[in-house]
């Protein structure tokens, strides 16, 4: 499973999530429905985010798809997912474009992951569902989980001050985001939430 390293420099990072193939079932290190992990890392003018979440909060189950109606969930969760522009909002000021996105799930198509590259064509990752044993979800106790990374280039990287996060309003199902930084002057952690939902640097 891929997990970020408290002391992982900003460019390990990037190379990190630069990876074409992304665990897509990558356990969460508390799975609880409602919360979720955001990872942001700049490097040069490069911004690179990761987003860890329970299932729940993006389609609202975590078994695999049983109906149209579960699959069709999942087509458009992953159609808003790929759109990561509309979920992270930079000044305009800063120039900043989508290059890249990959999605990985098993609930998407069963077991592939979903990958979006604006630049550059990637093959995608085969991932299986995991189980937990240690809390008593619903789901019939299957922890499903989705990971979606995005790289964006910016023009002025210095008037990146601030993102909006806008997963909250699109999957309304994720109460809190434990966002972990790791900028140019440092690293930082903070939470957000649907009332709170801007990271400022």
């Amino acid at each position: 499973a891929e997990t970020i390293e408290a002391g992982m420099t900003r460019a390990a990072l990037i190379e990190k999530f630069g990876e074409p193939s992304i665990s897509a079932e990558r356990q969460l290190d508390a799975h609880n429905h409602g919360f979720g992990e955001l990872n942001v890392a700049i490097e040069s003018q490069t911004v690179v985010i990761e987003l860890n979440s329970p299932a729940f909060n993006i389609v609202g189950f975590e078994h695999p798809p049983e109906t149209n109606k579960d699959k069709a969930t999942i087509k458009d969760a992953v159609s808003v997912l790929n759109d990561g522009s509309k979920l992270f909002l930079f000044p305009t000021t800063a120039g900043c474009r989508l290059v890249s996105v990959n999605i990985g799930s098993s609930l998407i198509d069963g077991q592939h992951s979903a990958h979006k590259d604006h630049d550059t064509d990637h093959k995608d990752s085969k991932h299986d569902d995991h189980k937990d044993h240690d809390n008593d979800h619903k789901d019939r106790d299957i922890h499903s989980e989705f990971q979606a990374n995005y790289k964006f280039q910016c023009d002025v990287i210095e008037n990146v001050n601030t993102i909006q996060i806008m997963i909250f309003k699109h999957f309304p199902n994720t109460s809190q985001l434990d966002v972990k930084t790791i900028l140019p002057n440092g690293q930082s952690a903070m939470k957000l939430t649907p009332a709170s939902n801007v990271l400022s640097f």
